[in-house]
């Protein structure tokens, strides 16, 4: 009994040992990861602001895993510095393979505008700068220093307004002064202010005449409006006679007051992948 515990025992130490020296061994021959800057996306934006998604690639060719990288981060914009930080993410760099790192920066426009007076396309542009500092054993702690430049898409809201005022035109059948039906026309202007194109994908509206609300009508097709450029879309509403009954003899003579309430989304020519933006508008005479 004894020897068979000896033996056991004994193959255990050998394990133990082999163990050992495989691991000192990989300690040995360690090799420096390589660190990547694979991208910086623009992962959201909307009126409000937007986040900026950095992704790092770490190739890990040692035989044991390593900690992941602690990244020192500083982002400036027109030459002015914005904002920093420091992210440590738990967990290991795999061994014999490679890993993504990734990590979000977000601000809004108006604590933009408060470190640059006046936002605009021509001071638009950013850069980040990143330190990867990884600690590998044997090698101690080493960093690697990345940086990217590129352009701030800056969303901002549309200008809607009356390109066209309402104007009503009627067809009439055989008594004279009696409207049997009719239309109303009326055109509206989009301005772009962002420095990004936009697709209007939506653009649909309800007109309210006194205290009539005449059928829902939209856009059709989807245009698209380069930056700092003008878009008229012209409507036609159609009227039944029980519409202009309804609306009172002022759509007649032609002079009408109207509440116009709407909404729009746009989606964003240059990032496809985003989610629509849009909001709500209201004009009134």
């Amino acid at each position: 009994m004894k020897r068979k515990l000896l033996l056991i025992a004994a193959v255990l130490i050998c394990g133990l040992i082999c163990a050992t020296c495989s691991i000192l061994n990989g300690l040995a021959k360690m090799v420096k990861p390589e660190v990547t800057l694979k991208s910086v996306d623009f992962s959201k934006i909307d009126f409000n602001g937007l986040t900026l998604l950095s992704t790092l690639n770490v190739k890990n060719d040692n035989a044991i895993d390593i900690p992941l990288p602690k990244i020192d981060w500083d982002l400036s914009i027109a030459s002015n510095p914005f904002v920093n930080g420091i992210i440590q993410s738990d967990g290991s760099l795999k061994s014999r393979g490679s890993t993504q790192v990734q990590f979000p920066v977000s601000f809004t426009y108006a604590n933009l505008i408060k470190t640059i007076t006046s936002l605009n396309d021509n001071n638009a542009k950013y850069k980040i700068k990143m330190i990867a500092h990884i600690p590998i054993p044997v090698l101690g702690d080493l960093s690697w220093p990345l940086e990217h430049e590129g352009k701030l898409p800056l969303l901002r809201l549309p200008d809607i307004s009356i390109a066209t005022a309402p104007s009503a035109s009627f067809t009439y059948g055989s008594i004279p002064g009696v409207p049997t039906g009719g239309k109303i026309e009326l055109a509206l202007n989009v301005k772009n202010n962002s420095n990004i194109a936009i697709m209007i994908k939506d653009l649909s509206y309800v007109l309210q005449v006194g205290n009539t609300s005449l059928p829902k009508v939209g856009i059709t097709g989807n245009p698209n409006l380069k930056p700092g450029t003008t878009e008229k879309l012209t409507f036609q509403l159609p009227l039944a006679i029980k519409d202009i009954t309804s609306i009172g003899a002022n759509v007649l003579k032609g002079n009408f007051n109207f509440n116009l309430t709407g909404n729009y989304k746009f989606g964003l020519s240059d990032f496809p992948f985003l989610n629509e933006v849009g909001d709500s508008f209201s004009l009134r005479k």
